[in-house]
């Protein structure tokens, strides 16, 4: 893989992209299909799921029941181990630096080793020799065992330090019990990682097999599917080219014709608004005529009545002579006011505003759309253009498929677990193979351990048994305290006998496993990486990770970068530092080049130059022109602002109750002289005030309603023809329109178009740099798969070794204080009855200190025990009571 990458970036080929796509993680596999949207903008299709790998993010744990004592070990060796030295002596051997070697730093580091390997080491020479020495002296030469102590001295012996001593010895011998157990589960940790390490090996193969197959797909859907898309939409753009430059000229001409419809819709709106105003109005002119010839009858009638009632009273001398006939009110006048009102004809309005409503005005936004969409057919049909963007795609397509074919048949899940998987089964076999031997060479040791403390256990237990509190001389040795002894001299001569192998295995086992155990905890927390393979004065100031895989020594790129960026899920091509290196941008441009394919559009301009030329929409605006002027010619007919006039003006000089006082007077005035003429003019006083009534009832309220019925329709009319107007503009304007700014548009279309089509090739190379910038290449997989390697190194198997080094070295620090314990007792237990030769021998020789054996075989206990029958009386009989005699050193 390394070699790969730095192939790619010497020479800067388009295989990188494969390549970085092969140092994937997690594979995102697309939920949405990209697509193209109308105004040229390339929606990606977004969302993936989440590979689950077999390997679990971050450092395996295993639990154990043995972890924690494994931890005691490590934080032992944590704790003597000077680690700065170490990274400062291979800082020095790694950068060229070391011209002598530092003895004195590296001793300073080696002293714990030294001193706990050493000492392993040395009891494993001394312990034999010492062992042999002793057995010369005590069974050769006699010289071995010790001087008698003073007889008032035992009693304190055996109470105090006897039990101190035994105590002592108990607890020596559990602690190396106890490390000896923990020997087996070590053992069977240690034997089990192999299989684990098989099988996290076979785990490794399966999850960058199921990446690989999930990043062959993600380049399938973006080389194959979403580059597809996009490449058939530039090819139907460009088919479609001549709609699309002249896409701004239409889409104004689209404008300005619903510009169009809006007002032909209006002066529909408005035709129908001023017809229905004027039938209103109308019929409020009937209405109101009729209480107009109401009026006037009236009118006529009361001055009928009242001109024959001055008559009359013109003839009575009386009434005549008072002159009170001048009070009866003269209504001629009224009357031929009312006579002369004329009141309007709107038939000719009406039925000129339905005839405008039956010209179908809005036909002409029918006729109008139906002449742009024939432009827009003839501009597509001129301006056909036919690009076969299978000469870019299928030789990309072609290329990544014969690339991940090749890395897929190379790296085919049997060839990638054959590419390394039969060297970890090849020594995983070896392993299995002398898997009993490692394991006895383990448990041998291990019950060499377990047999003395036994036998140590059994001992104190005999003794004990046979212990008495005191003893008196003619008592004989206990035959519990005797087998006791002599189980201790088995211990003890066992651990002589063995101690070599005992001692030796333990200085292996501790060198091994503490340099192990610093290691690895440098590696756990990449302090490692940090102090070497990371540190630039390491290697002359280069970063040697970017040097070997970048060339350049100078990017700072970093092992712990590389891990801690992939535990954090990022792309390979950000870890990496790829950029620093490598121009993707450039290599995309190159892959996927739009504008080489992208034909010279400057025919097409021509073409839809000639083409706009000669556009007509035919539109006829006479009818328009027409229903506005009979508007004109309707208001100027009906002149019913006049009319209004008029009306008001008769209504003014028209007044029944006016007449109908002046009767009622002229009737007070009468009605004393003639009685009859009195009450004819308060008849038609009483008319009078009735018509009155009619006019303040019924026609002002008229009148009102009929004025307001004016105004409507003037300004229904008045909007008709606005609206008619506007509507011969807006033609006007369309005609203008394509006469005036067709070709300024046109030449802002196809400016669109090539910013459409080189809008497709940014976003296409904008989006397969973001995905392998930020997508494609996540490489959690490589952590995991580092973290699953620590683990079963520095966790599984570290911690059995751990483990298993540290119960050695507990039972080598052991063995001294279990030998010296062991030999002090047995010959404490192995103590003789005085007063025979031996006794005999100790008192001559007492002045002189001679130490002699205390005890020995059965022979020479016989004869001493003649030696003193004979002398009893001579060196024993002054005594007053027993006493009782024991060896000690």
């Amino acid at each position: 893989m390394t070699a790969k990458i730095k192939m790619t970036s010497t020479y800067g080929s388009p295989l990188f992209l494969l390549v970085t796509l092969f140092l994937s993680g997690h594979q995102l596999v697309p939920i949405e299909a990209t697509t193209v949207s109308p105004n040229g903008t390339i929606l990606w299709g977004t969302g993936w799921v989440d590979v689950s790998y077999i390997l679990e993010t971050g450092t395996p744990t295993y639990p154990w029941t043995l972890s924690a004592y494994a931890r005691l070990a490590r934080q032992f060796a944590a704790a003597f181990v000077k680690k700065d030295i170490l990274w400062d002596i291979l800082g020095q051997f790694l950068s060229g630096n070391m011209e002598e070697i530092p003895v004195e730093k590296i001793l300073t580091y080696e002293i714990p080793f030294l001193v706990v390997g050493g000492l392993s080491l040395l009891l494993g020479l001394v312990l034999p020799i010492t062992g042999l020495i002793f057995c010369c002296c005590r069974c050769c030469c006699g010289r071995c065992g010790g001087r008698r102590m003073d007889p008032a001295k035992l009693s304190n012996l055996r109470v105090c330090r006897g039990l101190v001593m035994a105590g002592g010895l108990l607890l020596v011998n559990l602690v190396m019990i106890t490390a000896a157990l923990c020997m087996y589960p070590a053992n069977s940790r240690i034997s089990s990682s192999f299989e684990v390490t098989v099988q996290t090996a076979d785990n490794i193969v399966d999850d960058l097999q199921t990446f690989l197959n999930k990043t062959f797909q993600e380049i399938d859907l973006f080389i194959d599917q979403d580059v597809g898309i996009v490449l058939d939409a530039v090819s139907s753009d460009i088919s479609d080219v001549g709609t699309l430059a002249a896409g701004p000229f239409l889409t104004a001409m689209e404008s300005r014709i619903d510009t169009l419809a809006d007002s032909l819709a209006a002066v529909d709106t408005d035709l129908n608004s001023a017809h229905t105003s004027l039938i209103s109005l109308n019929n409020s002119l009937t209405l109101m005529t009729e209480l107009f010839s109401a009026l006037e009858a009236g009118i006529s009638q009361a001055k009928d009545n009242l001109t024959s009632v001055r008559a009359d009273c013109d003839a009575d001398i009386t009434l005549s002579g008072l002159g009170v006939c001048d009070g009866i009110p003269d209504l001629s006048s009224q009357a031929a006011t009312l006579a002369g009102l004329n009141f309007p004809d709107l038939s000719d309005g009406i039925n000129s505003l339905e005839s405008a409503q039956s010209l179908n005005l809005t036909s002409m936004e029918v006729l109008a759309r139906a002449a742009l969409n024939s432009l827009s057919a003839e501009i597509g049909n001129s301006t056909d253009i036919s690009v076969d963007f299978s000469a870019m795609h299928e030789p990309l397509r072609i290329m990544v498929a014969n690339m991940t074919s090749g890395v897929q048949e190379f790296l085919d899940e049997d060839k990638l677990k054959d590419l390394y998987m039969h060297h970890v089964t090849n020594v995983a076999s070896l392993l299995e193979q002398y898997e009993g031997a490692r394991q006895g060479g383990i448990a041998g040791p291990s019950v060499v351990v377990l047999v003395p403390g036994l036998f140590v256990l059994l001992g104190l237990l005999l003794a004990c048994c046979g212990w008495r509190p005191r003893r008196n001389f003619n008592d004989k040795r206990s035959l519990s305290s005797k087998f006791g002894a002599g189980f201790l001299c088995m211990s003890v001569s066992w651990h002589f006998l063995f101690s070599l192998v005992i001692c030796l295995l333990s200085a292996v086992l501790v060198l091994v496993g503490m340099n192990m155990s610093v290691v690895c905890d440098s590696v756990l927390d990449l302090s490692l990486f940090d102090k070497l393979v990371d540190k630039p004065d390491n290697f002359g100031g280069d970063y040697i990770l970017a040097k070997l895989l970048l060339g350049n020594g100078s990017v700072p790129l970093t092992t712990r970068g590389i891990i801690e960026g992939c535990r954090e899920d990022k792309a390979a091509y950000e870890v990496l530092k790829l950029d620093v290196i490598f121009d993707f941008t450039s290599q995309i441009t190159e892959m996927v080049n739009l504008e080489e394919m992208t034909p010279d559009l400057t025919p097409v301009y021509d073409e839809l130059n000639t083409t706009l030329g000669s556009v007509d929409l035919n539109l006829d605006t006479s009818d328009l022109s027409s229903t506005h002027s009979s508007l004109g010619t309707i208001m100027d007919l009906m002149d019913l602002s006049t009319f209004q006039d008029n009306m008001h003006a008769v209504m003014d000089s028209v007044s029944p109750l006016n007449a109908s006082t002046q009767a009622d007077q002229a009737a007070d005035a009468i009605e004393p002289h003639n009685a009859n003429l009195a009450a004819d003019l308060r008849e038609i006083a009483s008319d009078l005030t009735a018509l009155q009534s009619l006019v303040t009832l019924q026609l002002d309220p008229q009148m009102t309603s009929f004025s307001a019925g004016i105004t409507s329709v003037n300004e229904s009319i008045n909007a008709v023809q606005t609206s008619v107007a506007g509507s011969i503009s807006t033609v006007d304007d369309l005609s203008d329109f394509i006469q005036d700014s067709a070709m300024t548009l046109l030449t802002q279309g196809i400016d669109d178009v090539v910013s459409r089509l080189s809008g497709y090739g940014t976003q296409l190379m904008d989006e397969g740099v973001r995905r392998v910038q930020e997508d494609v290449g996540r490489c959690q997989i490589l952590s995991n798969i580092f973290d699953a390697v620590v683990g079963i190194v520095c966790v599984y198997f570290g911690e059995g070794l751990n483990a298993l080094w540290l119960s050695f070295a507990i039972v080598v620090a052991c063995l001294v204080p279990s030998i010296v314990l062991s030999v002090r007792l047995k010959k404490y237990y192995r103590r003789v009855q005085p007063g025979d030769e031996e006794a005999i021998r100790y008192t001559q020789t007492w002045q002189s200190g001679m130490p002699i054996p205390l005890s020995g075989a059965s022979g020479y206990y016989r004869r001493l025990s003649s030696s003193f029958r004979l002398n009893r009386n001579n060196r024993i009989g002054q005594h007053a009571a027993p006493r009782e005699m024991d060896s000690v050193i």
